[in-house]
């Protein structure tokens, strides 16, 4: 097992566009839409006033913990990876 060179690593790169993204095979495969009507219920607040940021979509919190649990990931790292595709819209 030698030194890996350039032109390996250009053909792993070269593998790894032709495979379709984790993420992206989860959307394709899982109805997301169908667990949101349980989610609301069970996440249902009522405001008291419109003071204060927005509450975070049930949704998108089911599938933070879905990707915790596929990934191994802590809470910590989770809501971080969470805030850089926020600010990155």
């Amino acid at each position: 097992m030698g030194q890996r060179g350039f032109w390996d690593e250009q053909h792993r790169v070269a593998k790894l566009k032709t495979k379709k993204p984790v993420l992206e095979r989860l959307s394709e495969s899982i109805p997301w839409e169908s667990f949101r009507p349980l989610l609301e219920t069970g996440y249902a607040q009522e405001r008291k006033s419109n003071a204060g940021r927005r509450r975070i979509d049930p949704l998108i919190l089911f599938k933070m913990l879905v990707l915790q649990q596929l990934f191994n990931l802590s809470v910590g790292v989770t809501f971080r990876l969470r805030l850089m595709t926020l600010s990155s819209r």
